[in-house]
């Protein structure tokens, strides 16, 4: 499938030049019409409850393969503050335990961490940025036998720095501590394969670059560390049997879907289902390819004007992701004019952050830049 075939599934192209899937990212026709099929049969008391489970656990089949994971190893989750929140929480802290994590991160992958460290005495240590940076050479000297856990972002949110996970979980490991990865910002823009980055916990959402509704997500957990962390929530769906509805002792699910607690999603993970099979037709590969395309249209543009507008981000091939941000004169006020001309992006950490997706095009590019050296410079 073509990239300008699969535009047409895009009303928002017909409005606006949209590039801020980092922020929040426009249903495709396809999702839209599986969330309200779904609704119809709800609406009409058509609740086919037997019909919704498997439909529901082919999605968390396809969301295995989708990170090369195994199905065990999956929950399903409203957001990526409680993949995050189900770790947090679950570990056995001792007191003097180690956190270590950085001052790019977005705020889910912070306060979880805060509260543990004042709750149990814990020692936070926070990785500062270099020039919008964070270097391996700073966490091999703050990860050491204490520490537990390493909460680190794929992508970083406000200016799509990328770090080497395999190598970050190779360091953890050596010391026998965990990592977390918060995978919103890479997942469906690029291939996540959290065999190959080593990882024992992911968490994210899909309604940004996955495409997919509102309150739909998941987490990730290795198949041998799920005994590991205790249980903060339970409910029905927390055991093998859910469907079970009979007086009996609580025993946990097997597989990950002990951290499942009350009823799901259902209309939203039936449009998630069909944003996964949309991003995989077209190949994550070709995706990544395609958003590297448009972005070193910009990284160009900026780098041979100049003219007050400069690339804040890593542009480092190993480094770099389909998130930039842009330095300008007041890029809050630029932020305005460009939505006036509906172009959206965002303004975070005191630059224009510019995220575009696969069918996204180079016209839209270069009209975004035409207009960002007409306010920015």
């Amino acid at each position: 499938m073509k990239f300008e075939e699969i535009r047409s599934e895009f009303p928002v192209t017909k409005k606006y030049v949209y590039l801020n899937h980092a922020s929040v990212g426009p249903l495709p026709q396809r999702v839209l019409n599986a969330c309200v099929k779904a609704n119809v049969e709800k609406y009409y008391g058509e609740v086919y409850w037997s019909k919704w489970q498997a439909s529901t656990e082919e999605m968390r089949k396809s969301i295995a393969r989708f990170i090369n994971a195994h199905v065990d190893e999956i929950a399903l989750t409203p957001n990526t503050s409680e993949g995050i929140s189900i770790v947090a929480n679950g570990i056995d802290w001792k007191t003097g335990d180690k956190i270590v994590t950085s001052d790019l991160e977005f705020t889910s992958n912070l306060f979880p961490w805060q509260n543990q460290a004042k709750r149990h005495g814990l020692q936070l240590e926070i990785i500062a940025n270099k020039n919008e940076r964070l270097l391996m050479e700073d966490f091999e000297s703050k990860i050491d036998r204490d520490t537990r856990i390493v909460a680190v972002s794929h992508v970083q949110f406000s200016n799509g720095f990328k770090i080497n996970l395999e190598k970050l979980s190779k360091l953890a490991h050596e010391n026998n501590a965990y990592v977390i990865t918060d995978a919103v910002q890479s997942l469906g823009q690029m291939p996540v394969d959290v065999k190959r980055l080593g990882v024992d916990f992911l968490a994210t959402s899909g309604y940004k670059w996955l495409l997919s509704p509102i309150a739909t997500g998941f987490f990730y957990i290795k198949k041998d560390l799920i005994d590991e962390l205790g249980l903060s929530f339970v409910g029905y769906r927390s055991t093998e049997d859910y469907d079970d509805y009979s007086f009996r002792e609580f025993k946990p699910a097997e597989s990950a879907r002990r951290f499942e607690h009350g009823q799901l999603n259902f209309p939203g993970f039936a449009g998630m289902h069909e944003a996964i099979r949309l991003l995989e037709e077209l190949g994550l590969d070709r995706i990544e390819k395609r958003v590297t395309e448009l972005t070193n249209l910009i990284i160009e543009t900026v780098q041979e004007k100049g003219k007050g507008v400069r690339v804040e981000s890593a542009i480092e091939p190993e480094q770099r992701s389909g998130i930039l941000k842009l330095a300008c004169k007041d890029p809050e006020k630029v932020e305005q004019k460009l939505r006036r001309k509906r172009i959206i992006i965002s303004v975070r950490r005191g630059g224009l952050r510019v995220s575009p997706h696969f069918y996204n095009t180079p016209e839209e590019i270069e009209k975004f830049l035409s207009f960002l050296y007409e306010f920015g410079s």
